[in-house]
């Protein structure tokens, strides 16, 4: 990203714990002319607002404040209220936070039953000035509160076109469910037996279109039933001139699956991410096959159920196949590798390799790959950089191998999180993979608290270290409205300087 050697430097105090390490008069060089890929066959159109940061990093997990609107008192990016599928009000706004910090969604969610069990909401993709984000609904009935397992699931997309809105998706149901008459009624306003189960990690977002508002939400999966079916569910969204006067309902389509993707076991697919490539198309991707690329506009034009779009498969560079998944939680894409897009549509793969179980005594390294042919799936390698005396990475008391679900800024700007389990900390840090330099460091912020500290309720959500969804939300607001990077900035040093007084505590005890 060109702007990201323009960005303000944080200043962080010399007795800080942070990771990163700066020398004074030491500045990253230019980086060389991006290589530009003809897959962006309909380029993003230029930010409509310069604010900064243009980039975002946005974590999956959304805090439900106890706020009626906004972050902050007057946020502009606060939303219209909408309603979740049982009528209660629901508004989101976003706390926006310089990289590396982490930005997080604020969900305004008022008359929810503080006695129900059910899952917290998460953030799923962006792309462009659009969120994605998920929410289980409990029920009225104090009877099935803490059913949470049937308790239905809402889909908002959270945007900032003209003014912030908030839109919620039509539900997806599968064809030939059965029904019935007794659960229907209990289950209202979903018939919760037949709503379709979408993957989080398998559904994107493309915004596309030259007026605002226009979106496509697609989730891809595989059935295996007497062979191997690709079913793609697909919604298009159009401009909110035209949604008056459209209905808008998912649609499920089959894809022919690519010839070239025999040389690997389907069964084992798992889909760590989606992607946005170009204006068009979206990339399923499994950090440890290669990636699945899908021109989702023609897919919402196709009418014929028979007309089946061909899937265009891209397999990973051959060292980054040698490799086996290490991480099998299947709620969570694999820590140790990251594909992302640059502004120029660089598509670029991160690897952290190491020979043993993943550990602070052994060596690795953090291996990058441009994908310079799409069409032929040509890679070429980047500069690497090594653990050890050379290594740019920061040694912690107590280091963890570091992860790549940070965000990749350009094509040389890399952002890593680090753990100091021996804090209970973590630290997201920005890397120059070229000139092997460190830029500057942030402190991850939980979510409990968001309200202050100490925080004033339980623990709702627990951090492991997961990935993190790049955004360039904010550079769709002017400088004016980003009203909650002052208050992020806050929070940052609040926390730091808890550590710190922490660890000066420590060292007397050690003494």
């Amino acid at each position: 990203m060109k702007k990201a050697h323009r960005r303000r430097r944080k200043s962080f105090r010399k007795h800080s714990p942070s990771p990163t390490t700066t020398h004074p008069g030491t500045e990253p060089s230019a980086s060389p002319t991006p290589r530009h890929s003809w897959w962006t066959t309909d380029p993003s159109p230029p930010s409509p607002a310069t604010g900064e940061p243009s980039w975002l990093i946005l974590d999956r997990i959304v805090h439900r404040s106890r706020r009626r609107r906004g972050v902050i008192a007057g946020d502009a990016t606060a939303s219209e209220i909408a309603r979740d599928c049982v009528g209660r009000p629901i508004s989101a706004s976003l706390r926006i936070a310089e990289p590396p910090a982490v930005s997080r969604l604020y969900l305004h969610w008022r008359g929810m039953p503080s006695d129900s069990k059910f899952a917290e909401p998460t953030s799923i993709a962006a792309h462009r000035n659009s969120i994605l984000f998920r929410v289980t609904v409990p029920f009225e009935d104090s009877m099935w509160r803490n059913q949470g397992y049937r308790f239905p699931c809402d889909y908002f997309v959270y945007s900032c076109s003209s003014s912030p809105s908030l839109t919620r998706l039509p539900p997806c149901f599968d064809d030939g469910g059965r029904p019935d008459p007794v659960l229907d009624k209990l289950f209202q306003p979903y018939r919760r037996q037949q709503q379709r189960t979408l993957i989080d990690q398998s559904m994107g977002i493309l915004c596309h279109g030259d007026k605002a508002g226009e979106f496509t939400v697609a989730n891809l999966w595989f059935h295996f039933h007497q062979g191997v079916e690709a079913q793609l569910c697909l919604l298009h969204h159009p401009p909110p001139a035209a949604s008056s006067h459209v209905s808008v309902e998912w649609s499920v389509k089959k894809v022919q699956i690519p010839s070239n993707m025999n040389i690997i076991n389907l069964d084992s697919w798992q889909t760590d991410v989606v992607v946005p490539i170009g204006g068009r198309c979206l990339c399923w991707v499994d950090y440890y096959q290669g990636m699945l690329l899908l021109d989702v506009l023609t897919a919402t034009k196709s009418s014929s159920p028979d007309q089946q779009q061909l899937l265009h498969y891209i397999q990973f560079p051959s060292k980054a196949l040698r490799s086996r998944r290490v991480y099998m939680e299947v709620t969570e894409p694999d820590p140790l590798r990251c594909l992302s897009v640059s502004d120029a549509g660089i598509i670029t793969l991160v690897c952290i390799i190491t020979k043993e179980q993943p550990s602070p005594s052994y060596p690795f390294t953090i291996t990058t790959w441009t994908l310079i042919d799409i069409q032929h799936g040509r890679w070429e390698k980047d500069p690497e950089l090594n653990h050890g005396s050379q290594s740019v990475l920061p040694s912690l008391r107590c280091p963890e191998l570091p992860s790549t679900g940070a965000a990749k800024f350009s094509c040389d700007v890399v952002c890593f999180l680090l753990e100091d389990r021996a804090r209970g900390l973590f630290w997201t840090v920005q890397a120059d993979m070229r000139e092997k330099l460190l830029q500057s460091s942030a402190i991850y912020i939980n979510e409990e608290e968001e309200e202050g500290y100490p925080p004033k309720r339980a623990r709702r959500n627990r951090f492991f270290g997961h990935y993190f969804i790049p955004s360039k939300f904010s550079s769709y607001l002017s400088e004016d409205d980003i009203t909650s990077l002052e208050h992020s900035g806050t929070m940052q040093k609040e926390k730091e300087a808890r550590v710190v007084l922490k660890c000066g505590l420590e060292a007397q005890a050690n003494e």
